[in-house]
C-alpha cells in the first residue's frame, strides 16, 4: 500500500512538472514584442499579458525630453519653427507663423505647441506674444503635460505668472517632469574643511540634466519643494492652491489629501503586516501609519535638502497639511534620547581604555590563552583575577596614552548635537561623566543609562522636529562621505593640511 501510494504521488508529480515546464517554454515562445513609447495596449491581446498601457505610458513620459534635438518625429514644417523657439528668436517665431499660414497651436512634436516650447525656455516675449495670438493656454501633449508643467519644471517663474494671470490653474498640472538636478546631502561631490567648519560642495547646483539622462516625473508641487524653489512655492501657495498632503515617487505617481487615495486597503494590510513583522513586540498600529503618512508628505522630503528652513517657515504659514504627528514625534525624540545616551557611554569607554593604557583586543587574547592553559572557565570574576595575574607577572604591561584627539572631538560634537534637540531636563548632569578622571566613571555610567526622558518630553513643535531629522541627515551623508573617500585629497580638501582633521575621522553616523 506504501509503495502504491508513493508511485502515485512520483506521476503526479512528474505531471505538474511536465505542466509547469510547458507553460513556461510556451511563454517564452510567445513573449517577443518590441515595446515603443507609441505601443497601444490592447485589453485581452497578447502583449497585454506582459505589459500593461500604464507601464508604457510611465516609460514614455520618464524618458520624454522636449528639448531634444532630433528630427524623425517632429512635424517637418515644425523644424525650423522649433529652432526659433528655442533660439528665443520672438520675430522669427511669429514671422514663420505667418509666413507659413500656420495655427498658434502647431503640434511639433509629440502634441507640443509653440507656447510649451516658450514656457519651457523661459522665454517671456514669445510667451507674451503667443497669448496674444490666441495660443490655447490649456492645451496638453500627448504625454498630459500643458505649458504650466513644463514652465514650473525648469523653475522659471516668470512664465509661470504669466499662465497663471492668463488663467491657467496649478490644478491643471498636477504632474511635472524632473528636468533640474538640485543640491542635496546624497550627492556631495567634495568637502572643504577649515578647522571646524565643513563646507560642502554639492555635485548639482540647478543644473539641467543631460538629453540622455532619464527626466523622471512626480507630482508638481513637491517637485517645488525638493528643488527649494522658495519663490515659486510662494507663489503657487498665495494664489490659493491646496498642495496634496500625501503622494508617491516613482514608476506610478499617485496623490491625494488622504493616505487611502494612494493606498488600497489591501496595500495598507500588507505595509502594516511588514512593520509588524520588523517591529515585533514594539509594534503599534496607530503609530505605524503615522509614520506612513509623513513618508509619504511634502515635510518628509525637506530632510535632505540644504537651507530648508524658509521652505519649511512657508509650509507652516500655509498650515500645509501633512505634518509629522505629536505621536510620531515622541517616539523620534525617545530614539533621539537613546542616541545621545549611546554616545556618551561609547564615548566613556573610548576614553577610559587608552588612559588607563588598556589594549582590549590584546588583553583578551592573552585572557583566553591563561584560562585555556590553566583550565579556567571565563566569567567576570575569573576575567578580573586572570587579568591581576597576568598584570603581575608582567604579561600584560598598561601603558597609558592620550586618545585620538579627533575622535575625541567627533564624540563631543555627535554629543552636542544630540544634547541640542533632545535633552530638555535641565537637570540631568552628564558634565561629571565626560571627566573621565572623577571617581568611578563607570559606576555613574550605570545609573546614567537608566534614565528615560520625562513622559512629556518632545520637540518643541514641527519646525525643530524636522531641524533634527535634516542635520541628522546631513551628518550621516558627510560621514559615509568622508570614510568613503578619505584619502582622496580631490574630494576631501584641507585649507591647511597641517591642521587638526577635527571632527572627521572614523566619524560615527
Amino acid at each position: 500500500m506504501k509503495n502504491k501510494f508513493l508511485n502515485l504521488f512520483i506521476i503526479i508529480t512528474l505531471v505538474l512538472v511536465a505542466f509547469i515546464v510547458y507553460d513556461k517554454f510556451k511563454l517564452s515562445q510567445n513573449s517577443h514584442f518590441t515595446v515603443t513609447a507609441d505601443t497601444v495596449i490592447k485589453p485581452g491581446s497578447e502583449i497585454s499579458k506582459y505589459v500593461t498601457q500604464e507601464e508604457v505610458d510611465s516609460f514614455a513620459l520618464r524618458y520624454w525630453d522636449i528639448d531634444n534635438n532630433y528630427t524623425k518625429f517632429v512635424n517637418p514644417i515644425a523644424i525650423p519653427l522649433r529652432d526659433a523657439l528655442k533660439k528665443k528668436d520672438t520675430n522669427k517665431v511669429l514671422s514663420y507663423l505667418k509666413d507659413n499660414n500656420l495655427s498658434v497651436d502647431i503640434e511639433i512634436e509629440d502634441g507640443t505647441t509653440p507656447l510649451m516650447y516658450s514656457g519651457f525656455y523661459n522665454d517671456l516675449n514669445t510667451t507674451k506674444e503667443l497669448i496674444k495670438l490666441g495660443a490655447d493656454i490649456h492645451k496638453k501633449d500627448k504625454y498630459k503635460l500643458n505649458s504650466m508643467a513644463y514652465a514650473i519644471s525648469m523653475g522659471n517663474i516668470d512664465i509661470v505668472k504669466i499662465l497663471f494671470n492668463s488663467g491657467v490653474k496649478f490644478e491643471e498640472a498636477p504632474i511635472t517632469q524632473g528636468y533640474i538636478l538640485s543640491p542635496i546631502y546624497p550627492n556631495i561631490d567634495k568637502l572643504v574643511i577649515s578647522g571646524n567648519d565643513i563646507k560642502i560642495v554639492y555635485k548639482y547646483n540647478w543644473i539641467q540634466k543631460d538629453y540622455d539622462t532619464p527626466k523622471g516625473y512626480g507630482y508638481m508641487f513637491e517637485d517645488v519643494v525638493f528643488k527649494n524653489w522658495i519663490e515659486l512655492a510662494k507663489f503657487i501657495l498665495e494664489s490659493g492652491y491646496k498642495p496634496y498632503s500625501y503622494f508617491t515617487i516613482g514608476d506610478t505617481i499617485k496623490y491625494g489629501y488622504s493616505i487611502d487615495d494612494l493606498f488600497t486597503k489591501e496595500d495598507i494590510d500588507d505595509l502594516m503586516i511588514l512593520a509588524k513583522q520588523s517591529k515585533r513586540d514594539m509594534f503599534d498600529y496607530n503609530l505605524s501609519m503615522d509614520e506612513l503618512r509623513y513618508s509619504h508628505s511634502l515635510y518628509k522630503r525637506l530632510e535632505n535638502i540644504p537651507n530648508f528652513e524658509p521652505m519649511l517657515d512657508l509650509l507652516l504659514e500655509h498650515n500645509v497639511s501633512g505634518q509629522p504627528s505629536k505621536e510620531l514625534m515622541k517616539i523620534e525624540y525617545d530614539r533621539c534620547y537613546e542616541n545621545y545616551k549611546y554616545y556618551i557611554s561609547d564615548y566613556i569607554d573610548f576614553l577610559y581604555y587608552p588612559l588607563m593604557g588598556i589594549d582590549k583586543e590584546k588583553e583578551n587574547k592573552l585572557i583566553q590563552e591563561y584560562s585555556k592553559k590553566r583550565k579556567y572557565k571565563q566569567y567576570h570574576g575569573n576575567i578580573s583575577f586572570m587579568t591581576k595575574a597576568l598584570i603581575r607577572d608582567g604579561i600584560i604591561i598598561r601603558i597609558p596614552k592620550e586618545p585620538d584627539r579627533e575622535i575625541v572631538n567627533n564624540y563631543k560634537n555627535g554629543i552636542e548635537f544630540y544634547k541640542k534637540y533632545c535633552v530638555k531636563d535641565k537637570e540631568l548632569n552628564t558634565e561629571s561623566l565626560l571627566d573621565i578622571n572623577s571617581s568611578s566613571p563607570f559606576k555613574k555610567l550605570v545609573e546614567f543609562k537608566k534614565t528615560k526622558p520625562n513622559k512629556n518630553d518632545s520637540f518643541k513643535n514641527v519646525k525643530e522636529f524636522i531641524s533634527y531629522k535634516n542635520e541628522s541627515e546631513k551628518r550621516s551623508e558627510i560621514a559615509w562621505f568622508y570614510n568613503a573617500f578619505e584619502d582622496d585629497k580631490t574630494k576631501i580638501i584641507y585649507i591647511d593640511d597641517n591642521q587638526i582633521k577635527s571632527n572627521l575621522k572614523k566619524i560615527k553616523k
